[in-house]
């Protein structure tokens, strides 16, 4: 088993890698023991993440899994932020891009649009099952920011009605470098739209119907 550690996990043990030939560890958190008796280093704080992939203390290992143990980011994980509003969006009202420890600062605006499918749309109504939505985020910002080694996330999602050219998404991404935020972008609004439970509504002047995603 290959574990891998940042920043001052790092620092502390030496090395960024530590190899474990130990059948006896089960889940990561009997390997969270285990470090900490064996190299005295203490993760309780720390993320965790099983071959890029988010995993919590239950997850059940095997001897040739990565674990990759992700200590909090020093101006990090602070900025994310997850917000469901009732208003309009302002953009500059959430960048933070003055933090010199970043290069890159990706913003993606969701515009509500006047018309679908050549019909035109009057206004549009987002529902949002809140407390499910912002969990499902917050587990969706952890994923990415593993899997791409981006910086914070911010994510602001109206509901309520929405007039035609309105914001309705607004997603902020940082990163060191352009490439990591670009692709972390794409990824993050493919899966927000397969697991975020927030449904939209277009209003035309003869009905309305709800879209499926």
């Amino acid at each position: 088993m290959k574990i891998r550690l940042f920043a001052s996990l790092k620092e502390d043990f030496g090395s960024e890698i530590i190899e474990i030939n130990d059948l006896k560890i089960t889940d990561i958190r009997h390997l969270r023991d285990y470090l900490e008796k064996n190299f005295n280093l203490i993760t309780k704080n720390c993320m965790t993440a099983v071959n890029l992939e988010y995993a919590d203390d239950t997850f059940k290992l095997k001897d040739d899994d990565e674990v990759s143990f992700i200590p909090p980011v020093s101006g990090g994980s602070s900025n994310d932020l997850v917000e469901i509003v009732n208003k309009e969006i302002v953009p500059q009202d959430y960048s933070i891009s003055k933090l010199s420890i970043y290069g890159s600062e990706l913003t993606f605006l969701g515009i509500s649009r006047d018309n679908n499918n050549g019909k035109r749309v009057d206004k549009l109504f987002y529902e949002c099952y809140e407390q499910m939505a912002k969990k499902e985020i917050l587990n969706l910002i952890d994923e990415s920011k593993i899997q791409y080694g981006v910086g914070y996330i911010r994510v602001v999602h109206r509901i309520g009605e929405v007039s035609p050219g309105n914001i309705s998404l607004l997603v902020i991404i940082s990163s060191a470098h352009r490439r990591e935020s670009l692709d972390c972008m794409s990824y993050f609004l493919d899966k927000f739209k397969k697991i975020v439970p927030i449904w939209k509504k277009e209003i035309y002047s003869d009905g309305s119907k709800w879209l499926d995603s």
